[in-house]
């Protein structure tokens, strides 16, 4: 008998489907860092929202190294059936943004598996982080803002994590540039974004959202927390830092209709680490998305390395097909 019959008969015989569909629809555990306690100074004096300047004291924690992608949201949506929204704020035509009967897997900017996923909203991302805890038994939920800020400084006091040149943000980030002003000149009818957005003196091969980690980490270890996707965060939204918590907590109170989000996408022009904005739990957009933190104790064992997961293999699979992509359309160009 041919092997592959016999492996199939074998199979129906002693349930191996079951076994290999659990194996298929392994959970999927976002790839994190451990960022270190320690204080800084947060907040800006080059910004209202940002002021005043403070310091605050991070206790450590876990943070995503990557934003939440489709492929990671895909699993919690075929779990729990979560009702998504069916329309989308996004690009549409030059007249930029409207609302669209479109969702989170099929607007129409929507490209790779792994690509942060965005028009969802604040609610959903609360869900999808408490559908992960209990999951797991780990005290997976968004980050804070301090949190965020902290872990996207990594160690740094300057605009950027990287310093203060925006020449050299398109090595670390997906930011409004001039691939992203090629790409609406092309597909929006020769709209010119300078006029609207701002356009980064520098080329970062992405004319939209880009899969993750595709660009330099922080000294973190964390990625794409200048661009990509806006990424929306645990504590209420508040226009300035007086009477904000010191001890790297969420700032929760009121009835807190809007969210903090922090600082920039593939759509504006780079902004710095301390740049901060707001939007409401029920606005629902292609440009925001969200990474993942987590609770742990002060005395875990941190392991610097470790078997890389199938979702990161998978990942840097499209990772190397993305920037062989990159090469080719650069020699064209």
């Amino acid at each position: 008998m041919h092997i592959g019959k016999f492996l199939i008969i074998f199979c129906i015989t002693f349930s191996c489907h079951s076994s290999w569909a659990a194996k298929k629809t392994k959970l999927i555990e976002p790839p994190m860092m451990t960022i270190p306690a320690g204080e800084f100074l947060m907040g800006s004096d080059d910004h209202e929202r940002s002021k005043p300047v403070h310091k605050v004291k991070v206790k450590t924690f876990n943070l995503g190294k990557y934003e939440v992608t489709n492929k990671e949201f895909r699993q919690f949506i075929d779990d729990t059936h979560y009702p998504v929204t069916e329309t989308c704020i996004q690009m549409k035509d030059k007249n930029w943004f409207s609302e669209l009967p479109r969702n989170w897997e099929n607007h129409t900017l929507r490209g790779s598996e792994f690509e942060p996923v965005v028009c969802i909203g604040w609610k959903a991302m609360q869900a999808y982080t408490d559908w992960l805890a209990q999951k797991t038994g780990k005290k997976y939920r968004l980050p804070s803002e301090a949190e965020w800020e902290y872990a996207a400084r990594a160690g740094s006091s300057t605009k950027y994590a990287f310093g203060d040149d925006e020449t050299q943000a398109c090595r670390y980030a997906n930011i409004g540039d001039r691939a992203q002003e090629a790409a609406f000149k092309r597909d929006y009818d020769g709209l010119d974004s300078k006029s609207h957005t701002g356009v980064a003196d520098c080329d970062d091969s992405a004319g939209y959202a880009s899969i993750v980690g595709m660009y330099k980490p922080n000294a973190f270890g964390i990625y794409d927390t200048l661009g990509n996707v806006v990424e929306l965060l645990q504590d209420c939204a508040h226009d300035n830092y007086l009477g904000a918590p010191n001890d790297g907590s969420a700032w929760i109170d009121g009835e807190c209709k809007a969210h903090s989000m922090r600082p920039t996408s593939w759509h504006w022009q780079g902004m710095g680490i301390a740049s901060r904005g707001k939007l409401p739990d029920d606005f629902y957009g292609a440009l925001e998305g969200f990474r993942v933190a987590e609770d742990i104790s002060e005395g875990t064992v941190i392991v610097k390395k470790r078997r890389p997961t199938v979702f990161e293999k998978e990942l840097a699979k499209e990772q190397k097909l993305e920037r062989k992509r990159r090469a080719i359309t650069r020699k064209i160009d």
